[in-house]
């Protein structure tokens, strides 16, 4: 009873500061941010194990591994856009948000359920679980806008994204943990995932609250939203960043068949895969704000292009070419780390610079849609040119297709846009 008070006492206390003062955010900001943290443990608990699980305990082929991967990356990511239609025609965005995150969260129970059965079972449930993360991350970005001053707004998600990066750093490290005390005990790592995720849940419920929201009113109507969104497509610039960035991603390796090889090629221990994960995102972290500096200097497009170059680099280390363990796999996580700090962000930069501020958010989103499709087709090409002439076929391949995507676009000169307000 006692601790239920306390609960119902700190929900309330962290209702009533409502009003920020200075530099603090409101209770929303921190309620949301707890919430994705918690959400990422969950998430990255689960995903930092799936290549030694899926493969190396289950015996299931590099192809399904793709499979599966692709659709973690470029699963469905078009209901973005339903979850943010839903949210804004209904006013509900925080049951909206609840809902994608309940959704998340099932599905980590059924991993103690299903796991063990059919590809196409644990294929469902990735599936799933992306669905839930499509729908919530609309309206929980909205809330984050609508809960602060304008004046904020860089600030709140700027702590948000810290919180949900956090969790995703801390996840993997989380699931090594237990993997080193109770080895392949993978049903632990699911059961414990499953708990997370229903305290970020918990926290949604009890730590956030849906104002009264007016910037919600006199929305368009659908078909003129939708007329607004494939209006991007109109400027030739933008058409050739998709270009340039689908093309790029169709030839990405997905880090988990990077990591996988790594510690195949090194007979290293399979419970060391997780920490990966994590190094990575900390190179990424280190990494993310001076080369956003330096691509605001030199040039989005080149960084962009030019920052796939650690890309090769990691490519280079799964080749087997650099195999002296454990420095082979503290180079591939700084490459990647170097990698996605010179793709991810720079990417949203170079395209923001090619639209009108009014269609820029819709842009970003279409970007954001082609990059996630062409990684879902890489990752299942990948693994299918694995089964079919074996991994090192098919990382080369992969490279030299790299080289040959990133040569040709050094070699187009295109004329950047100032980046505008």
């Amino acid at each position: 009873m006692y601790e239920g008070d306390w609960v119902l006492r700190l929900s309330q206390m962290v209702r009533e500061r409502k009003t920020p003062a200075g530099w603090r955010l409101p209770a929303n900001v921190w309620g949301l941010g707890i919430t994705s943290l918690l959400t990422d443990i969950s998430s990255e608990m689960v995903i930092s194990v799936l290549p030694a699980y899926l493969v190396l305990t289950r015996g299931l082929t590099p192809l399904a591994l793709g499979f599966v991967t692709g659709l973690h990356e470029g699963g469905p990511i078009l209901a973005t856009w339903a979850g943010g239609l839903i949210a804004d025609r209904s006013g509900r965005r925080k049951l909206t948000a609840t809902f994608g995150y309940g959704l998340s969260a099932a599905c980590r129970l059924g991993w103690l359920a299903f796991s063990g059965r059919t590809i196409a079972a644990i294929a469902g449930l990735v599936l799933v679980d992306r669905l839930g993360k499509s729908i919530r991350t609309a309206p929980r970005d909205a809330m984050i806008s609508l809960s602060v001053r304008s004046s904020q707004l860089a600030t709140a998600f700027g702590v948000h994204r810290a919180l949900d990066a956090a969790g995703a750093a801390a996840g993997p490290v989380l699931a090594f943990a237990l993997l080193w005390r109770l080895p392949r005990r993978y049903d632990v790592i699911f059961f414990t995932s499953f708990v997370v995720a229903l305290l970020g849940v918990a926290a949604l419920a009890l730590l956030v609250d849906e104002r009264a929201q007016p910037g919600a009113a006199g929305l368009p109507p659908t078909d003129r939203r939708w007329a607004e969104a494939l209006s991007v497509f109109t400027d030739a610039p933008l058409r050739r960043t998709l270009i340039l960035a689908t093309a790029l991603s169709l030839v990405t390796i997905s880090d988990a068949f990077i990591y996988l090889l790594i510690v195949q090629r090194s007979h290293a221990s399979p419970q060391w895969l997780p920490l990966l994960y994590t190094g990575t995102a900390i190179s990424f972290l280190t990494l993310a704000i001076p080369v956003g500096c330096i691509a605001d200097r030199v040039g989005r497009r080149r960084t962009f292009v030019v920052g796939h170059a650690p890309l090769l680099g990691a490519y280079i280390v799964a080749l087997g070419g650099f195999n002296w363990w454990p420095w082979n796999a503290v180079t591939a996580v700084v490459c990647l780390g170097a990698y996605y700090a010179s793709s991810d962000g720079v990417l949203a930069g170079l395209a923001g610079g090619q639209l009108p501020v009014k269609g820029r958010a819709v842009g970003l989103a279409w970007v954001a849609t082609a990059v996630s499709l062409a990684r879902l087709c890489s990752s299942i090409l990948f693994g299918f040119l694995w089964v079919r002439a074996g991994d090192l076929t098919a990382v080369f391949t992969f490279a030299a297709a790299l080289v040959a995507v990133a040569s040709a676009a050094l070699r187009t000169r295109v004329t950047e846009r100032p980046l505008t307000s």
